[in-house]
């Protein structure tokens, strides 16, 4: 009996060491628990607009929420940063002084939560209307950052659009949010509203769960490692 229990315990040893080496740990290994997505802008700051009167801000809270959601439901601790249609600002009478409230209060959250990871939701624009695509940024100075952005972008590109050349890059260090936490984070462009084809689809219901989907799916697996991935 305590022969073939010996035996059971051997093959799982080497069973965990060969399959064990073979996942993905690059980034999961740090076991990060919290995410704080950080869904930009927020009235009376209400970011890009496109031509059609979209406003970047509501689009930012629906993919969002969305993300929040599905994290929540795969088991992961988040936080939103704002919860509804107005930014987070504490003081201030004009919307500048508004604006300087609102990303300092996000950096509050941030520095509170040091080892959360921060996911940050915008949309991009851009003069010339045919450039399309989502782009995902990274934390210059994390690994973990880059790690999740590289696997973001591909799973993105795989899903949505496969013709798009985008990398990753990392974030503007003149970006006063970022520059002013030590978080590991990525910030993504979902898509640009100046584009007609990438507008329709970011109102979309459906491209914005599947988008939504892909998204928690990819974070889920890097800060687990899990195979159930939230969808």
């Amino acid at each position: 009996m305590r022969k073939t229990i010996f035996n059971f315990l051997v093959i799982a040893v080497i069973l965990g060491l060969i399959f064990g080496n073979t996942a993905d740990k690059s980034a999961f290994k740090h076991l990060k628990r919290l995410v704080i997505i950080d869904a930009g802008h927020g009235l009376p700051d209400g970011g890009a607009v496109a031509t059609d009167g979209t406003i970047e801000s509501e689009l930012n809270l629906i993919i969002a929420k969305a993300v929040y959601t599905k994290l929540t439901d795969a088991g992961i601790n988040c936080i939103l940063t704002r919860k509804d249609e107005n930014s987070i600002f504490t003081e201030g009478n004009t919307i500048h002084s508004k604006k300087v409230s609102d990303i300092k209060n996000r950096v509050n959250i941030a520095s509170e939560n040091p080892d959360a990871l921060v996911i940050s939701i915008h949309m991009n624009t851009y003069p010339d209307p045919n450039v399309s695509g989502t782009q995902v940024f990274y934390k210059l100075t994390s690994s973990i950052s880059k790690d999740i952005a590289t696997e973001l972008q591909n799973a993105v590109n795989i899903n949505f659009q496969n013709n798009n050349i985008k990398k990753i890059k990392p974030i503007p260090k003149n970006v006063y949010f970022f520059k002013n936490i030590s978080n590991d984070a990525i910030l993504i462009e979902c898509g640009f509203l100046t584009n007609k084809y990438d507008l329709e689809r970011l109102k979309s219901f459906e491209f914005q769960q599947s988008f939504s989907s892909i998204t928690s799916e990819v974070i889920a697996y890097k800060l687990t490692g899990s195979e159930n991935n939230a969808k």
